[in-house]
């Protein structure tokens, strides 16, 4: 073998290794509020946000809530403003990390219920 193709090689070996362990560290996985505990870092996690937990700080931008799934409840923050329809938000999806009993927002998906979710009509027969 040429020494050319031998430096390709092992060039393009690298690269592969490296591409592989770059996916794997930044990939996150969704887990349950009683999972937090053992998988605290860099995690999504689905919430029905509780309305009556809302608190918005202006000055600061950081918008704190709980949130609940079937195994249980969370405070989050989130220190990055207040996503556009949060208040009709039936779930967000949150990603970060949990330390001392906090979730660390570092992303928010907000979903919001469809529009064409509850209007069923009935027809005349």
């Amino acid at each position: 073998m040429k020494l050319n193709t031998a430096i390709l090689l092992v060039l393009l070996l690298a690269g592969l290794a490296f591409t592989v362990t770059a996916f794997i560290q930044n990939t996150s996985p969704y887990v349950k509020v009683s999972q937090l505990a053992q998988r605290a870092e860099n995690v999504h996690v689905a919430l029905k946000p509780l309305k009556e937990t809302i608190q918005f700080d202006m000055r600061s931008m950081t918008l704190a809530f709980e949130g609940e799934d079937e195994t249980g409840k969370v405070k989050v923050v989130y220190p990055k403003g207040k996503p556009n329809n949060f208040e009709m938000a039936s779930q967000v999806v949150v990603i970060g990390s949990y330390r001392d009993g906090v979730f660390y927002a570092e992303d928010m998906l907000v979903k919001c219920p469809s529009k064409y979710q509850g209007t069923e009509t009935t027809q005349g027969r």
